[in-house]
């Protein structure tokens, strides 16, 4: 039986690739997208979310707005937050859920779903302050000792620190950290092998990547995550002891926090090349 899916996302072209494998894996039933302020502003993630769920033949599946803030990822995912290439997918969906995402997910969520979360925190924290109890949560943020927007913050904590330390305290999640997505690198081999239409959303991050490192490709970060939600155990998980400051760094704390430390990776990539092509 497949395994009921709700991504909350703030697209964003590594969103893209998680909102793809998703989309194209039997073992999940995509109940939704739920929509955040953070690679772009909210106007903007939630037209991207539209219009990759029409490229993937999944305008069946919803697209609830959520909580606007301020973006700050354009130098990664360009202005339009899709690589200044979201004009090349259909634009032919306009189906909005009449509830925005905390009502959403109020009436969505059932005891067997799964969310994976992977933009910033702010409509998964105000979910639990609403009461809403997540059966298991999966979220790509953090990382321990490590950062990527401040030396020790990651984008999608540092987005909303608040929201972060919330659903550090309260949301059970499972954490999939930038220790671990850093060393899961989509290079140009595995970008020539998918879907040409998701590896032309990645050039200025491709550019970004090759101006600060030597990495010749880009992190898919938010497949990481979506890949334990569709299989559970991709990922090797260890318990911590954590909290997050008001910077949005992951430091040591009494919450008790399940942590994505390692993965067979040359298995997750050919599992990421086979659902991502075409």
């Amino acid at each position: 039986m497949a395994i009921p899916l709700i991504i909350d996302t703030d697209p964003g072209v590594d969103d893209a690739f998680a909102i793809a494998l998703a989309a194209r894996s039997p073992e999940v039933e995509l109940k939704g997208l739920t929509t955040v302020f953070g690679n772009v502003a909210l106007d903007l993630t939630t037209r991207n979310a539209q219009r990759l769920l029409s490229y993937l033949g999944r305008k069946d599946v919803p697209v609830a707005r959520g909580a606007e803030g301020p973006s700050g990822a354009a130098d990664v995912h360009g202005e339009d937050g899709l690589g200044g290439q979201a004009h090349t997918l259909p634009d032919d969906n306009e189906i909005i859920d009449p509830d925005d995402a905390v009502q959403f997910l109020e009436y969505t969520v059932t005891p067997d779903t799964t969310v994976a979360a992977i933009g910033p925190l702010t409509n998964i924290a105000n979910a639990l302050e609403s009461g809403i109890v997540f059966p298991r949560l999966i979220v790509m943020g953090g990382g321990l000792g490590l950062g990527n927007t401040t030396e020790r913050a990651e984008f999608n904590f540092w987005a909303d620190p608040e929201a972060a330390q919330v659903v550090i305290r309260k949301g059970n999640p499972i954490v999939v950290p930038l220790n671990l997505t850093h060393r899961c690198i989509a290079d140009t081999e595995f970008l020539a092998r998918v879907d040409p239409v998701l590896s032309n959303l990645t050039g200025t991050y491709r550019a970004y990547m090759e101006n600060r490192s030597e990495n010749q490709g880009i992190y898919v970060h938010d497949a990481v995550a979506v890949a334990e939600a569709i299989i559970p155990g991709t990922l090797k998980l260890k318990s911590h002891l954590l909290d997050v400051d008001d910077e949005g760094a992951l430091i040591e704390g009494k919450h008790q926090v399940e942590v994505a430390e390692d993965t067979d990776w040359p298995a997750l990539r050919a599992f990421m090349e086979q659902r991502l092509s075409v």
